[in-house]
């Protein structure tokens, strides 16, 4: 399986890490699940239901496990010149270009999981809807977490020092030797 590169990922790689927390957390519900019906069938005597149940979980973890690799392997993130491009998922990809103007924020942040396996996600604010779910880089190292943050605000600051550069003074005016007319009092 080939992985989605660009000059970004390169130089700010994923973890992987990233497949074992995604596969740990989309797994739970069902290896919990599972179990039940596992103790369940092994109390009521169903020992053949019970080898199945336990077979099963772990086909399960297995395939969700996969999944995650072939996720990770086409995640792709890169930042252009004037955007930053998010694309993921194998099956129904979802691609989110945001341009550096529209950025209110760029935060780290981590969640449980994150915790206990070190490492980070980026998350990029700005005034649309899937800013907050989507517009996000997750399972990087701390190193790669800090680099992307401080060259996206940077970017951005730059980009918005750019919009909000002063105006050119206006051209002068020749004035002629007459003083406006003054209003009849």
């Amino acid at each position: 399986m080939k992985i989605a590169q660009s000059n970004t990922r390169e130089q700010f790689p994923l973890s992987t890490r990233k497949i074992l927390k995604k596969t740990i957390a989309n797994s739970l519900i069902w290896a919990i699940l599972l179990f039940i019906v596992f103790v369940v069938t092994s109390l009521a005597g169903m020992e053949i239901l019970s080898v199945i149940t336990l077979a099963l979980m772990f086909i399960m973890i297995f395939l969700i496990y996969l999944y995650q690799s072939w996720y990770f392997a086409v995640y792709f993130y890169d930042l252009t010149q004037d955007y930053i491009v998010i694309k993921k998922g194998p099956i129904t990809p979802q691609e989110i270009t945001i341009p550096y103007e529209r950025v209110q924020d760029v935060y780290v942040d981590q969640d449980l999981l994150d915790r206990i396996l070190r490492i980070y996600d980026v998350h990029l604010s700005s005034a649309t809807v899937s800013s907050g779910m989507e517009a996000h880089i997750d399972g990087v190292e701390k190193p790669a977490a800090d680099g992307l943050r401080a060259i996206l605000l940077q970017t951005v600051s730059e980009r918005i020092s750019k919009r909000k550069a002063p105006a050119p003074p206006p051209a002068s005016v020749p004035t002629s030797s007459q003083s406006p007319a003054q209003p009849q009092v």
